[in-house]
Order: C-alpha cells, then sequence, then structure tokens
C-alpha cells in the first residue's frame, strides 16, 4: 500500500540551516525542498501508471520548480497564456501542456494555440471563437457535472454555483458547434475542487464523467482533473494514494474494455506536488501583549501568504529557537495596514523573542504564486534546498522592482 505521508520540514530545514539562510538570504523568504518534490511527483507516477501527469503550475510557477517537475516526466496544466509560454521557456513540449483557462480572449486562444497546447473550453461561445479561428482543431469540453468538493467554498471548481464547465444539457450544443467548425472532441475534462479527501467523492465524479464519455466516439483523454488532498492540521490525515491509483485505473480499465480505441487517464494536481515542499520563513519584529492575547508581529504576512485571509487556512508553524516557558494564546500577525493580515491565530505556544525566526509550513502551494506588492512591499526571495545545498531561485525585490510598473 502506498502511503504519501506529511515530511515535515525539520527533515530538510531545521534551526540551524533555517538561520544560515535567514543570513544569507534575509527575510522573509521561501524555501522548498527538492527532495520531498521529487517525491510527490515519484508517488503520482507509482500511483498512477500510465496516466498522463500533468502539474497544475498555477500552485507555484518558479522556473526552477517547473524545470525539475519537466524532469521527473510531468507535464503541466496551465490557465493562462504566459503560464503556457513559461512552460515552454522551461522545455516542457506541447504535447505536455493542457490550457483549461476560463473566460479566455481571443488573443489568449491564440496564443495557446499557436502554442500547440491541448484547449479544455468550458463555455459555448469560447467554443465557436476556437472553432472560427481554427477549423478542425482538436479540443477538449471541460464540464460541470455539479459534483465538486475542496477544503473551502472558494475552492470548489463545480456544483450549482461554480462559473467553470459546461452543463451535461449543453454537451449537444457543443457537439452541434464541433461539427460546425470540424472541431475533433477528442477529450473530457472536469474539476471537482481543491483539497478533496474523499475518495468516494472523487471516483463518483469520475464515474459520471465516464459514463458521458462512453457515448462520444473518438475521446482519447480522460482528464479528470486534480485536488489531492493534503493535510494542514495535526488531525488531518494523508490520502492512501495506492488506494486512490488503483481505484481509478480499475475505473479506467473497465471503461477502455468497452472500447476499440482506449483513452488515456490525465490528472491535474498542483496542491499535492508542492505544498509540503515549500515552508515560508519570516522574522519576529515585534512582540506586543493586549489583555489577553499576544501579537507576534512579523516581516511576512498576508502579501505573501494570502491563504488565511482568504480561505481561513491553518497552516503549521514553529519558532527557531524554540523557547521553554508557559504557553500562551498567540496570534502571529504581519505588517499589511489590514485587521485581516493573520498568519496564524489561537495558537498555544510559548512566545517568542523578537528576532526569532517564524517557520510557516505547507506553503509550497498557493504561496509565492499569489503574493502581492500591497502597501508597497517587496516578494520575498525563494530558495531552493536539495541535499546539502541551497541556492536562491529568485531574488527578493527591490524598490524599483515593486515601483516600476507604477513609473510615469
Amino acid at each position: 500500500m502506498t502511503v504519501v505521508t506529511n515530511e515535515t520540514w525539520e527533515s530538510w530545514l531545521g534551526p540551524r540551516r533555517s538561520a544560515r539562510l535567514a543570513e544569507r538570504y534575509g527575510t522573509p523568504f521561501y524555501g522548498y525542498s527538492a527532495r520531498v518534490l521529487r517525491n510527490r511527483c515519484r508517488a503520482l507516477r507509482r500511483a498512477f501508471p500510465g496516466a498522463l501527469i500533468q502539474y497544475a503550475m498555477k500552485a507555484n510557477s518558479n522556473p526552477a520548480l517547473l524545470r525539475m517537475i519537466r524532469g521527473q516526466k510531468l507535464g503541466v496544466d496551465t490557465v493562462s497564456a504566459w503560464e503556457v509560454q513559461l512552460a515552454r521557456e522551461c522545455g516542457f513540449r506541447p504535447r505536455a501542456i493542457v490550457y483549461s483557462g476560463s473566460n479566455p480572449s481571443v488573443e489568449e486562444l491564440r496564443a495557446v494555440h499557436r502554442a500547440g497546447a491541448m484547449v479544455n473550453l468550458d463555455a459555448l461561445s469560447a467554443l465557436h471563437r476556437y472553432g472560427k479561428l481554427f477549423r478542425g482543431a482538436p479540443v477538449s469540453l471541460r464540464l460541470n457535472l455539479e459534483i465538486g468538493g475542496g477544503h473551502h467554498p472558494h475552492v470548489v471548481t463545480a456544483g450549482p454555483d461554480s462559473k467553470f464547465g459546461l452543463s451535461p444539457e449543453e454537451l449537444p450544443e457543443a457537439r452541434a458547434i464541433a461539427a460546425r467548425y470540424g472541431l475533433k472532441v477528442i477529450g473530457l475534462h472536469q474539476h471537482i475542487g481543491s483539497g478533496v479527501f474523499e475518495l468516494a467523492l472523487w471516483l463518483e465524479a469520475m464515474d459520471a464523467l465516464l459514463e458521458i464519455a462512453a457515448a462520444i466516439p473518438g475521446i482519447e483523454r480522460i482528464d479528470a482533473g486534480g485536488g489531492f488532498g493534503v493535510p494542514y492540521r495535526p488531525e488531518e490525515q494523508a490520502i492512501e494514494l495506492g488506494d486512490w491509483g488503483r481505484a481509478v485505473t480499475a475505473r479506467m480499465a473497465a471503461f477502455n474494455a468497452q472500447r476499440t480505441k482506449k483513452a488515456r487517464l490525465v490528472l491535474e494536481p498542483g496542491r499535492f506536488v508542492v505544498c509540503e515542499a515549500g515552508v515560508l520563513v519570516a522574522r519576529v519584529t515585534t512582540v506586543k501583549r493586549t489583555r489577553d492575547r499576544v501579537f507576534v508581529g512579523v516581516d511576512s504576512g498576508m502579501h505573501h501568504l494570502i491563504r488565511p485571509a482568504l480561505y481561513q487556512s491553518w497552516h503549521p508553524i514553529d519558532f527557531y529557537p524554540h523557547r521553554t516557558g508557559t504557553p500562551e494564546r498567540v496570534f502571529v500577525v504581519g505588517p499589511i495596514c489590514e485587521s485581516g493580515d493573520v498568519i496564524a491565530e489561537e495558537r498555544m505556544m510559548p512566545v517568542p523573542e523578537e528576532g526569532d525566526l517564524l517557520v510557516v509550513g505547507n506553503a509550497g502551494a498557493y504561496g509565492y504564486a499569489m503574493a502581492s506588492h500591497y502597501n508597497l512591499r517587496a516578494r520575498p526571495a525563494e530558495v531552493l534546498v536539495d541535499g546539502d545545498r541551497a541556492r536562491e531561485v529568485r531574488k527578493r525585490e527591490t524598490y524599483r522592482d515593486v515601483v516600476r510598473a507604477r513609473d510615469v
């Protein structure tokens, strides 16, 4: 049985290395483990033999990580023309790139097609436009079968309230549009959400997709999306990836047994690949006591890791060095002029001292990728740790980097 464990950052970072990297690169910085990243890619390939695994690069698009992922024989799932361009620049071949953008413009469709990426289209108007532009091209249709799930309502990507996908009722018209322009519908795609732990829910959605695919000749790709859950809280258990792989592979085998032309399974994991491979390291700047709590201010915040403010996400944290003393009610907050600039709240722990380091775990996915310049603050450096070596894979921004777009 393949079990994916929650690899703690202590195994590749720890207090001493954190201190050395902070001294060398300053704080805050994102740190990534090459070993954890490779292990996640290998685990996916073992669990889903024969599947085309396309990493959802919106989770983290650092070029150094993308090149490592390509080296592990994964493709990429993209959602913008520039993501497609970056994937090509990082060495991904066109056949390894799928584009699943939402509400694309004509210019974006042109750029994606020119790059040779497979497209997943999820609106009748987009299908019309693509057909007019590129008669006879292959396409995949993204469906919303109203089976959704995820760790927060904002990441549920299917269901009656979702903006994504064609409804089953629209499928006949979509096929008619494709026929009008000679488009070849070779794939069906769906994505139910991010952070899904329930295998039964995932299989329910896949069964519904396969049922529709069975009635459409010429289907070569069954794109079941991504969304494998990753544990953030101590009480959450890692998924049994081997069990997921066996169940999904069996579904595909049964589907293909009824067909002359076999279809290939496509998966689009993002968070699962990079989440546990990354941490955010910041420095304590202020310790402030109020009537019933302690605010620990650090030099990073919602401008670098917006997930706690946006999704009320819980991230594991630790302070280096480890302090002794009576645990108190700690709130870790950043420098942004917003009351919602909270990294962690209601944590019972010994209070750190100013100058200590904060490590925020499970920050490899949707961390730097969602960072901003809010309050005219720079995005942090990114550092890749590979065995005994560490190197900066993106420099900290300067004042001029931040204000360049505002120059007049």
